[in-house]
């Protein structure tokens, strides 16, 4: 029998229980392999291996999707109820999940509609046997607990009666607790806690050991439940070899399992717990007896081997039930920062629709922040057709200094387990946190990300440092880049390090990455190799025009295709056209241009500027304006190492021959002079001269465009045909709704942060700080000299905004 093992309770106080439980059971020799899970790894353990047993330890917390997506995929289930009766009105819904139900509690079991059995805690002789000594002990009266009223009363009781003893008493509170407590808590100092091996060390060192029962409540319903069936500590302090004085609401049960006088002194008032006490310590021999042969009854019958051989034996014999499936197709979530319908779209948004549009696979539905109230809080999910089925709505915003945001993280998971999705393919993770992947992962979604810029290595997603210069991070020193966003951004020195840390983290959650060069996946691996394993090249679509007849005469036509932004080469392309000025060379731009390059550009196309550019404004995502097949010359000019370059591969596919800067995926697909020029970045005297000699010269241009690919790039069909081949190797199944009514937090799977921010900048103490605001003037004027007054105001608004962001959300 393979086993598959959680502890539902993530946090769980009494962790060392549920181990010595799992130890046992992997130990026994009917159990082929057991599998000890957290639940940050157990639905994708569960996924990978074939399972014949769920078991479930102590069932307080497991109302979640994680253990209602195991018991979907593991044929046999069995719970063990380990706070009955105080969860009871919790566990009852729970249990009837599960094949088996067992619980501490005697009197719970008839509650299970009669399929309870009770079955007590243990000890466990690795950790809680020490042998009896026989010098004399620390202490004469031990006891150690949580801080329960009713035991608080009796200790005060105690302490009274009886003022000249060596008491050692180790309390244990919580929040929870704290407001019933009072005056209570006069005369008693409380701890942490102690280890469990340390509290049975200190039983033994105790001529005697005190059991009291907890009588009590947090439950408005019942606040003195109590269960009858002795805790853990009884048999723990047996076979630490103490002599144990137990109060008789802890004997209901005990007298069945040890027999009173031989294994332990019972008592049923103050007065017979000191007369107890009184005779014990007069007479060392009697209590010596009593401890050892208590502690002997424990090793033959109340080890958790026996307890795990009684849970196997009925285990064994359940047959396995037929999982439970759906149908219709695996549904899959696109995370994305933005889609074509949301306007200004480039490559990442075109790529997404390509998929939306063709994809049979899979049914796609998306998950988009909000871009008409970029406040960071409001995210839509939309199904195929684009129709919104739920808006999510933060009380606190997304930015990009988080690494985690629980309140997303909640809101996601919510979403994974309520639409049954199958698969999470992130288009792009900007606006939201890098922690969804692992959410995902835990989850038992598939999981895919899309390399579309960089996004993963900074936040500077395109490597352009902030004097808009790429950063060459391929020879970057080590630590060179978070020296310069301490000195440009005033953040800590090790932030870019803790980003990168995180994202590592959230990368391993990502079964494949999909690159579209091998350039871009080149400095992925720089940063981050052991992605390199799970990465796979797949083209993005492109759209095609025909490519048109042309005959000598008349202008060089060249063209821009996309976005006309400073990151795209729009201060080359305006030096190119200065330079070309008054020659028969005529500049094309087709898409959105940059509010600071619009009157520059109106400029040269006007009368003024002798008509040398002609505008044809922004074109629908998914085309290619067919005014582009007219034209000669491509220029992709950007200041970046892109990714791939879906407009380079669409220009030749309509036979442009293209200039592209000397860095990035389009500097791989293109032979200097051969099918196509490279320039350095940033000269737009380089392309003025290619330009100029070209115009002076046909025949080359025919030569070049004779060697352009035949096939430039893959269209819409073809790439989702390999895409789908992707998703069919990650087996996807559609997926069930899940139970939702208790979420888990980023620590419960796993992952604790003494920050949510990547970065310690912040708002006022930004603005006050050593790098405020005469740090901010200063970098304002060494910019303006260097790269001018346009850049300098551009990045001092860019921080001002980040500034005002940062401090609306503290």
């Amino acid at each position: 029998m393979r086993v598959l093992f959680i502890d539902t309770k993530p946090f769980n106080p009494n962790r060392y229980i549920a181990r010595a439980v799992f130890e046992a059971l992997a130990a026994d020799p009917r159990v082929a392999e057991a599998v000890w899970a957290e639940y940050a790894d157990a639905v994708p353990l569960a996924q990978a291996t074939e399972f014949d047993l769920l078991f479930a330890f102590d069932g307080e917390e497991a109302r979640n999707p994680v253990i209602d997506r195991l018991l979907r995929l593991i044929p046999r289930s069995l719970v063990w109820f380990t706070e009955d009766p105080y969860e009871r009105g919790v566990n009852l819904p729970l249990a009837r999940k599960f094949d088996l139900i067992f619980t501490n509690d005697g009197t719970s079991a008839d509650f299970y509609d009669g399929r309870g059995i009770h079955l007590p805690l243990a000890a466990d002789p690795a950790r809680h046997r020490f042998e009896i000594a026989t010098a004399a002990p620390r202490y004469d009266i031990f006891f150690a607990g949580t801080a329960w009223p009713n035991r608080l009363k009796f200790l005060s009781a105690l302490k009274q009666h009886r003022p000249d003893l060596r008491c050692k008493f180790v309390l244990v509170t919580n929040d929870a607790l704290d407001p019933h407590l009072g005056d209570l808590r006069d005369g008693f100092s409380f701890t942490p806690g102690v280890s469990i091996r340390d509290f049975c060390r200190l039983a033994n060192a105790a001529r005697l050991t005190l059991t009291l029962p907890r009588k009590f409540s947090t439950s408005d319903a019942d606040p003195e439940a109590a269960s009858d069936t002795p805790g853990p500590r009884f048999f723990e302090v047996a076979l630490a070899g103490s002599c144990q004085i137990v109060d008789a609401e802890t004997t209901k049960a005990a007298s069945g399992l040890f027999e009173e006088g031989t294994h332990y002194l019972g008592f049923r008032t103050m007065e017979e717990c000191l007369a107890q006490i009184d005779a014990a310590l007069a007479d060392d021999d009697r209590r010596l007896t009593i401890a050892r042969a208590a502690q002997a009854h424990v090793a033959e019958n109340h080890l958790y081997a026996s307890r795990v051989a009684a849970i196997l034996d009925r285990a064994v014999a359940l047959p396995a039930k037929p999982l439970p499936s759906v149908e219709g197709k695996p549904r899959m979530l696109f995370v994305t920062h933005n889609i074509v319908q949301h306007g200004r779209f480039g490559g990442a948004e075109t790529y997404l629709e390509a998929i939306r549009q063709h994809i049979g696979a899979v049914e796609p539905w998306i998950l988009v922040p909000d871009t008409r109230k970029p406040d960071g809080r409001s995210f839509l999910l939309y199904d195929r057709d684009l129709t919104v089925r739920q808006t999510i709505r933060l009380a606190r915003p997304s930015h990009p200094d988080l690494l985690t945001h629980p309140e997303l993280e909640i809101a996601f998971q919510k979403l994974l387990a309520e639409y049954g999705f199958a698969a999470v393919h992130f288009n792009h993770l900007l606006g939201f946190v890098p922690s969804l992947p692992l959410v995902a992962k835990a989850m038992g979604a598939r999981t895919l990300y899309s390399l579309h810029d960089y996004y993963p290595l900074c936040e500077r997603f395109n490597l352009l440092g902030p004097d808009g210069r790429y950063c060459d991070i391929e020879n970057l020193p080590e630590g060179a880049w978070d020296t310069s966003l301490a000195l440009t951004q005033g953040v800590d020195p090790d932030s870019q390090a803790r980003r990168r840390r995180f994202w590592r983290e959230s990368l391993s959650a990502i079964d494949i990455v999909l690159a579209g060069s091998e350039a871009s996946a080149r400095l992925l691996h720089l940063i981050y190799p052991e992605t390199e394993r799970r990465t796979r090249l797949l083209l993005p679509p492109i759209n095609r025009v025909e490519p048109a007849v042309r005959t000598e005469g008349g202008p060089l036509k060249v063209a821009h295709l996309g976005n006309f932004a400073r990151h795209k080469g729009a201060d080359a392309i305006l030096d190119a056209i200065a330079r070309c000025a008054g020659q028969p060379v005529e500049f094309h731009i087709f898409g959105r241009i940059d509010p600071e390059y619009q009157t520059r550009l109106e400029a040269h196309a006007g009368p003024e500027g002798g008509s040398g550019v002609v505008l044809h404004g922004p074109f629908n995502g998914g085309t290619v304006p067919a005014a582009l097949a007219e034209c000669d010359i491509m220029l992709f000019l950007s200041t970046w190492p892109e990714t791939y370059g879906i407009t380079l591969s669409e220009a030749q596919a309509a036979g442009l021959v293209p200039i592209v800067t000397d860095i990035g995926a389009p500097a791989e697909r293109v032979r200097d002079g051969e099918n196509g020029f490279l320039v350095p970045v940033g000269d737009g005297k380089a392309v003025a001269d290619i330009l100029l000699s070209l115009a002076a010269g046909w025949g080359r241009l025919d030569g070049l465009r004779a060697q352009l690919p035949d096939v430039p790039g893959i269209d819409g069909y073809g790439f989702v045909s390999g895409l789908e081949d992707i998703y069919a190797g990650l087996a996807l199944k559609p997926g069930a709704a899940l139970d939702t009514r208790r979420l888990l937090s980023l620590q419960e799977f796993g992952q604790f942060l003494d920050s949510p921010f990547w970065t310690r900048r912040g708002g006022l103490a930004f603005l006050t700080g050593g790098q405020g605001i005469g740090f901010l003037v200063r970098r304002f004027i060494v910019v303006a000299r260097t790269d001018g007054v346009g850049l300098a105001l551009r990045l001092a608004r860019h921080k001002l905004r980040a500034i005002l962001h940062r401090m609306r959300m503290a």
